[in-house]
């Protein structure tokens, strides 16, 4: 690739960056889509956050386990999901 080309593609890079952060910024809010606790990812990363629409607690920082009927914010530790929101 030519030297010229990777120049054109860093700037594109940087314009597409630009844009987004364009359109975050001036968003109102974001919006998680719910998920079952089954359909978590199998292998998430720590700090993860996600909506679970059927988790048997509700409690703040009560460890999430799925097949109930609570919507909840939940984030992940490392080690399990907890309540962080409800």
């Amino acid at each position: 690739m030519s030297g010229e080309r990777i120049v054109e593609n860093w700037r594109l890079l940087a314009q597409s960056i630009g844009a987004l952060a364009e359109h975050v910024d001036g968003a109102i809010g974001s919006q998680l889509v719910p998920v079952t606790f089954a359909n978590l990812p199998p292998s998430p990363k720590t700090g993860m956050v996600t909506c679970i629409n059927d988790s048997t607690v509700n409690t703040w920082g009560s460890v999430v386990a799925g097949g109930g009927t609570h919507m909840v914010l939940a984030w992940y530790n490392g080690s399990v999901w907890s309540v962080v929101g409800i």
